[in-house]
């Protein structure tokens, strides 16, 4: 069920860019200071939603290193509890009466 839903997603993406592609067609004149180029407009966007797709998943990389971080520390300190918890289970409970 779920490679169908992601099949499902790809081929709607494949349709969107393919339509996108074909609705936007038209050369745009592009400056890079040194050189002057012209591309279709639908080269343009993609190339810039993938270039801002990179540099958000180069920002987040620093937050997703200090969560694994923290994950294996409470992983670690749960292990002690754990095996503090199970060591004092083990000790035999004395009645004073």
């Amino acid at each position: 069920m779920r490679k169908l839903i992601m099949l499902i997603v790809v081929i709607l993406a494949v349709l969107t860019g393919a339509s996108f592609t074909l609705l936007n067609s038209g050369s745009v004149s592009l400056n890079l200071y040194a050189v002057h180029l012209d591309i279709p407009l639908s080269v343009v966007i993609f190339s810039s939603l993938l270039i801002g797709a990179i540099m958000g998943a180069f920002a987040c990389v620093g937050l997703m290193l200090r969560h694994i971080r923290d994950n294996r520390q409470l992983h670690k300190r749960v292990r002690l509890a754990e095996d503090e918890l199970s060591k004092l289970r083990r000790i035999p409970i004395k009645d004073h009466y």
